[in-house]
């Protein structure tokens, strides 16, 4: 075989390893939408899989601390995870910026038998396939 074959075949051989690993990792908006396929499937375990141990999320305009690390983010479903509680997140309006994804979403549902339906904007920074911070549009 020729050595400009040979590098040529390496070279490819070696191109296909790196697209294989990339393959792999989720991309920002994946990330995004295995969180809300975990919300709607009620899977507390799917929702922590999209979140960074020590994710942080804020509140905007004013840049408050509203949820810290796994143990937060645990607490503020479980309260929506709860039998009486029967909510779905529908993603209205999703762009997707780099490792920035924007969501605008429509909940809706029943919580103790009384109708749920409300909106709400996200902004998800992902990076190595996990959600690492957030901001909640709060007006």
């Amino acid at each position: 075989m020729p050595t400009k074959t040979v590098a040529a075949s390496a070279l490819i051989f070696c191109m296909g390893i790196f697209a294989h690993g990339q393959a792999m990792q989720k991309t920002p908006e994946q990330v995004a939408q295995s969180l809300i396929d975990a919300y709607n499937a009620r899977n507390m375990e799917g929702i922590l899989k999209a979140y960074s141990p020590d994710s942080v999320a804020y509140a905007l305009p004013s840049g408050e601390v509203i949820l810290k690390g796994h143990d937060a983010i645990r607490k503020k479903f479980s309260r929506i995870l709860e039998p009486n509680v029967n909510l779905k997140v529908e993603i209205v309006n999703r762009i997707v910026d780099g490792k920035f994804v924007i969501d605008k979403e429509k909940i809706t549902g029943t919580d103790n038998g009384r109708a749920i339906e409300f909106y709400g904007t996200v902004i998800y920074e992902v990076t190595d396939g996990l959600i690492r911070r957030e901001w909640y549009l709060r007006n």
